[in-house]
């Protein structure tokens, strides 16, 4: 090869590496401009999803007052799963201490639209795979705390379904299944599933190494190892919208729900008893406790917040099984599909009598263009990427084997019904953000206010609302009616007891948090 050649050849490398790094660098500018933008309001035409089909409460749907409250004690801005809760948690503790309490929830969109309308319908929390980083942040005691604060969830909500009656959730424990792809992400959760037996002994799970668990579930010989543990699935809308029928009911004009009303600004120019003004497009609407539930969309009224926290829009799908039974549990069974550290699916399967139903398939987060950063800083859930729905739509005959074909005759085709996306929040440390916000964080607070109103929040769940939303609205109602220390008895949906006892500390926006927050230290986190 002459001189020249390999000239042009180092050449050659030298550019395409040049090129790479000037590729990564406008990736980066393009993520870090995004997220200096901040949220908007949810778009009023987003994608469709499966959840929000048939619902079980029409009459909900955009459910709204002949005319906009003109004062209310608490505004709660969100009817999810959040929302739901902390007016629950209000309502029941007014009526406690006897005392009477007027709610205005106010959504942009249709009822239960936005996130928990949106996700996998899983109730999981994967103590394996985040009790290292939480043990590196906050040591061994506090990381066993907010571990087991995930876990009840399962048993809160299922709790909840079943002494309420609320049959249409299909809220069922279920045994999950975790698929590893990779060998290093296998052996770093059994080692870390071994010490949780110590430290978190009501975890039980399973360990499957490759063999064993390609003949147990029936998977490829792709699956390197298998975990099993106890998990939860649910159809959330239907819980969510069953919670407001039920306090629509019990609690006549303590409550309105008003959909399809944005929440444009807010100011602090009402009187001294009600000093917050939100205004929309339906009028103006003012009380003296304002509380930020919308998740993801919070840097909308709380500019501040937008470099503590950002968007992140991800995929589902609901696909028809056809041939396939997963071995026929009928809905007893979830899976999560683990490819490597942070990069997995996750699936659910409807409660059918056959084996048939509905499979609930979502992630594939990493398999956009840019490895996810191009769905980072995006708050609009009108769209899907159309990598991101390939995986999704592709991905179960990759990783479950079936001794008969797709496709061949008398067999039903597995096939893609629906695929949508859904905004949800990312904060700088992984952690939700819950409690009384300061008038740093807001802008307002310096003008009528008085100690006895404020803003509250709680939202940013990184993915994980099913396992932190519940109980986090809960606690936050507990907060507003200033009932911390009270020994509460225990009800459906509430653990009881004080607050302090289940709630960890470690969730509350507090100064010196919002001070060391930064979204890009997201990055450590991954």
């Amino acid at each position: 090869m002459a001189l020249s050649d390999l000239i042009q050849q180092s050449w050659k490398t030298l550019r395409t590496a040049f090129k790479t790094l000037l590729d990564l660098n406008r990736t980066f500018e393009a993520l870090v401009a995004r997220i200096n933008q901040g949220s908007s309001l949810p778009h009023r035409d987003p994608t469709h999803s499966y959840w929000l089909e048939n619902p079980p409460f029409p009459d909900l749907v955009n459910i709204q007052s002949e005319k906009l409250p003109a004062q209310r004690d608490v505004v709660i801005i969100g009817s999810g799963i959040t929302g739901a809760a902390v007016a629950r948690s209000l309502l029941q503790e007014s009526q406690r201490k006897n005392q009477n309490i007027t709610i205005t929830v106010l959504e942009a969109r249709d009822i239960c639209s936005g996130a928990t309308g949106r996700n996998g319908g899983h109730i999981k929390a994967s103590p394996h795979e985040t009790f290292e980083r939480l043990r590196a942040k906050f040591g061994v005691e506090r990381a066993v705390a907010l571990t087991r604060f995930q876990l009840h969830h399962l048993e809160c909500l299922t709790d909840l379904c079943q002494r309420e009656d609320f049959q249409q959730a299909e809220c069922r424990v279920v045994e999950t299944v975790d698929l590893f792809f990779d060998q290093k992400t296998f052996d770093d959760v059994c080692r870390t599933a071994s010490e949780l037996k110590t430290l978190v002994p009501e975890h039980e799970g399973s360990i499957y190494q490759a063999a064993e668990a390609q003949k147990k579930f029936a998977v490829s010989d792709q699956i390197v190892g298998a975990y099993s543990y106890k998990a939860g699935a649910l159809w959330p809308y239907r819980l969510v919208t069953s919670v407001w029928s039920e306090l629509l009911h019990e609690y006549p004009g303590q409550i309105t729900i008003e959909t399809n009303t944005p929440v444009l600004t807010v100011d602090e120019e009402g009187t001294s008893d009600h000093p917050r003004n939100m205004y929309t497009d339906r009028g103006v609407i003012s009380c003296k406790h304002l509380v930020h539930a919308t998740n993801a969309y919070m840097g909308h009224l709380l500019p501040n917040l937008n470099k503590k926290a950002t968007g992140l829009r991800a995929h589902m799908s609901a696909q028809n099984p056809g041939q396939y039974s997963y071995q026929g549990f009928h809905g007893d069974r979830s899976w999560s599909l683990i490819y490597g550290p942070d990069d997995f699916d996750y699936m659910t399967q409807r409660p059918s009598s056959d084996g048939t139903g509905d499979i609930m398939l979502g992630g594939g987060a990493f398999r956009s263009k840019n490895n996810a950063i191009d769905q980072i800083g995006i708050w609009d859930d009108s769209r899907t990427d159309a990598i991101t729905s390939a995986h999704l739509a592709g991905i179960l005959p990759v990783v479950f084997s079936h001794k008969e074909k797709e496709g061949e005759k008398g067999n039903r085709s597995r096939y893609l019904q629906q695929h949508w996306s859904g905004i949800i929040s990312l904060t700088g440390d992984s952690l939700p953000f819950v409690g009384k916000l300061d008038p740093r964080i807001t802008a307002r607070g310096s003008g009528k206010s008085s100690k006895n109103s404020s803003e509250w929040i709680s939202a940013g769940y990184n993915g994980e609302g099913m396992v932190f939303a519940w109980l986090c609205g809960t606690a936050l109602g507990i907060m507003i009616m200033g009932s911390e220390q009270d020994d509460i008895p225990a009800s459906p949906g509430f653990p009881g007891g004080k607050l302090d006892e289940w709630f960890p500390q470690e969730l509350l926006l507090d100064s010196k948090r919002y001070d060391r927050l930064d979204i890009l230290d997201l990055a450590d986190q991954l």
